[in-house]
């Protein structure tokens, strides 16, 4: 599976170019997002479906927004992708976290690596694979990527689900990305 976003395609048509190099602006609390109603845990929305290449039996889809935000809900553990100025490639964390009103919210130190660097734009996976059926999902969502400072907004976070970090030492920061861009893949055989 890969991380290519199902986006890029659209934005051409629109006759707007995308380049990794400049990522999307913050979403503002007054952009309306088509399909950001969840679903019920039961359904499941798909935007398209092709045959995966090698296995006639297999196929391919591409998850709409509401199923990869429920997927993201269902999961506990994820990672955290972000560029630490000056390096080529990206830094890729686990992170133990909550999804609450379509929201990453995830714990971290004042002087961890992703409080350091981690802010801004950053990326973020979960995916789920049965290797012996060679069947699985991936998600992946991009967006802005910020330190949760102010009291108010700290105590309507379900202080009761956060989850605890599986590493060691306090973690007493709290970091949360807001998705601005969305995409799942979900591979199955017949």
């Amino acid at each position: 599976m890969d991380g290519t976003s199902a986006g890029g395609a659209g934005a051409r048509e629109r006759g707007t170019a995308t380049t990794s190099a400049s990522p999307p602006g913050q979403r503002q609390s007054d952009d309306v997002m088509e399909g950001s109603s969840r679903l019920d845990e039961k359904s499941e929305l798909l935007a398209g479906a092709d045959l995966a290449e090698g296995n006639a039996k297999a196929s391919f889809t591409v998850l709409e927004r509401e199923t990869c935000l429920n997927l993201l809900a269902e999961h506990s553990v994820g990672r955290v992708a972000f560029t630490i100025e000056g390096d080529a490639a990206p830094t890729i964390l686990p992170v133990n976290y909550l999804m609450t009103n379509d929201t990453i919210v995830f714990r971290s130190t004042l002087a961890g690596t992703i409080m350091r660097h981690g802010r801004g734009y950053a990326s973020f996976q979960v995916d789920q694979f049965d290797e012996e059926r060679r069947e699985g999902w991936s998600v992946l969502v991009s967006g802005r990527c910020r330190w949760i400072r102010d009291p108010g907004e700290l105590s309507r976070l379900p202080q009761g689900r956060m989850p605890q970090p599986w590493a060691a030492g306090p973690r007493d920061e709290v970091l949360k990305i807001t998705p601005a861009r969305v995409s799942g893949r979900r591979i199955s055989r017949s």
